[in-house]
């Protein structure tokens, strides 16, 4: 079939991509207003951190749990607020628990294993785990903060139940109302400026420990997530429209996404079995499907193009055209994979993560412009954004790049230390004295253990940022923080 060109592509973009109305000033869902990763709009970014850092124009409260107790939902913004679903279990006593006698064993570890061995494994391990659960309160909340000044403005919060891992459905704000996927299959619909309960649903499907991450997306009226299979919603109701196919019955945290043509909208979604399908919102009627090999990340629309990426370099990253026929793959990238990370398009090149490698590719041919290392242990799940023709990666530090096909050009590789200031690492190094400590053995150790109490407490893994009007907002591992990027504002602080 015949291409266009990419750049008229790039231009209709923005237009093909219209699904409901959100201020610029917006990151209202899971990748933002698009769900592709980009900040469209919004001022220029600052090139590179001040010498002695950039304070926080905030950080959240004591009462926002501490992640590894809540989940690894990513904050939203919308209407000048930021928003936060947590999952949290708290201990109802003291006692020491004994050693699990059956612990979650992943893929890998189940080697030699038959299926009716796995499955009565997994009996075992589900049972073990309820009864540990009792030690256990289960709450869920979700959180609006005061963009500006992160003060809490409400907070809704109900009894909840045990999954294997925290729920960690990110928070969708559409036309004033919050959809989320709490745990135990149950969608819920909440006042974005008052958090008073709309509606909640229990979502059909027998729930055992599961923990389903897919954050909600809204079209033509339906609010739809995959929860086991796709699922439609009536946004104002919540009642069930339509229920996918049984065979896309799967553990899969992948997103949908919205795909407008001309002035029909459509839902395209990864499910089970390396698939990826393009339904009707309102019908859930399915349009086509292709092997796409996806897996949990989200997919992405360029324009004409669709993006999957898998788990493994053999999956690859994925490109397909996209028209009203079913798509045609035009190529795969198996330089990078990941489990859950999402690539992020700009100008023609797509920009992914995977392992400890980053590379950008080029749209139209699948071939790298460039690719790099990451000084990173073990980064995945946690995904790219996008804003001013800068790429941004949140993962125990925050680096910046130049989202250019000449050459991986870094603006900013920063730490965010236990106050919350994010500076470079030269900066710090500097601020603690640590070249001076590291010139005796004894020093060496003094230096480690302080580097390690002053980080211990940065981005959290397997959340992605949000970023709306030059300000970007990160989920630490023990709250949230906003700093303000926009070039403008660093411009003002030097002012007399």
């Amino acid at each position: 079939m015949q291409r266009p060109a990419l750049g008229l592509m790039t231009a209709l973009t923005g237009l093909l991509l219209s699904t409901t109305f959100t201020s610029a000033a917006d990151w209202n869902q899971w990748r933002g207003p698009e769900r592709d990763g980009v900040a469209a709009d919004g001022p220029r970014l600052i090139d590179a951190l001040p010498d002695t850092g950039l304070k926080p124009l905030w950080i959240s409260q004591d009462e926002i749990p501490a992640a590894r107790d809540s989940g690894w939902s990513s904050p939203i913004v919308a209407d000048g607020k930021v928003f936060l679903f947590s999952h949290k279990k708290t201990r109802l006593d003291d006692a020491e628990l004994p050693p699990k006698k059956f612990p979650y064993l992943a893929p890998e570890e189940r080697t030699g294993m038959s299926d009716a061995e796995y499955e009565e494994y997994e009996a075992n391990r589900r049972e073990e785990d309820l009864q540990r659960s009792k030690s256990f309160r289960f709450e869920e909340t979700v959180y609006a903060l005061d963009a500006e000044t992160g003060k809490t403005l409400w907070t809704n919060q109900r009894p909840s139940i045990y999954s294997r891992f925290p729920q960690s459905s990110s928070p969708a704000v559409i036309d004033g109302k919050l959809y989320v996927l709490s745990a135990g299959r149950v969608a819920r619909c909440v006042d974005a400026a008052t958090g008073k309960d709309v509606w909640e649903t229990r979502l059909p499907g027998e729930f055992l420990d599961e923990f389903l991450q897919s954050s909600f997306a809204v079209a033509d009226g339906v609010a739809v997530v995959l929860c086991g299979r796709l699922i439609g919603l009536d946004a104002a109701t919540g009642e069930i429209l339509w229920q996918g196919s049984e065979e896309d019955e799967s553990g899969l945290h992948t997103s949908p996404v919205v795909w407008t043509v001309g002035d029909q909208q459509r839902i395209i979604v990864n499910v089970a079995d390396g698939q990826t399908v393009c339904v009707e919102p309102k019908t859930g009627r399915e349009l086509w499907r292709v092997e796409s090999e996806g897996g949990h990340s989200t997919p992405v629309i360029a324009g004409d193009r669709l993006l999957t990426y898998g788990s493994s370099r053999k999956k690859g990253l994925r490109c397909f055209s996209l028209s009203e026929g079913e798509p045609e793959l035009l190529w795969t990238y198996q330089g990078a994979a990941d489990p859950g990370s999402s690539p992020v398009v700009v100008d023609g090149y797509a920009y992914v993560q995977g392992e400890n490698r980053l590379a950008c590719v080029d749209l139209e041919t699948g071939k790298a412009a460039w690719m790099t290392y990451l000084e990173i242990a073990q980064p995945r799940y946690t995904s790219l954004i996008a804003a001013d023709n800068k790429i941004i990666y949140a993962f125990d530090g925050l680096l910046c790049f130049a989202a250019t096909p000449n050459q991986f050009r870094p603006l900013i590789s920063a730490k965010i230390d236990d106050t919350g200031l994010l500076a470079e690492e030269s900066a710090f190094r500097k601020m603690l004295d640590i070249d001076k400590l590291e010139t005796t053995a004894e020093g060496q150790k003094e230096a480690e253990q302080l580097w390690r109490k002053k980080f211990g407490s940065g981005p959290l893994p397997c959340s992605s940022p949000a970023i709306a009007d030059g300000k970007i907002y990160l989920r630490l591992k023990n709250g949230v923080v906003g700093y303000d990027l926009s070039a403008s504002s660093a411009a003002e602080s030097k002012c007399p």
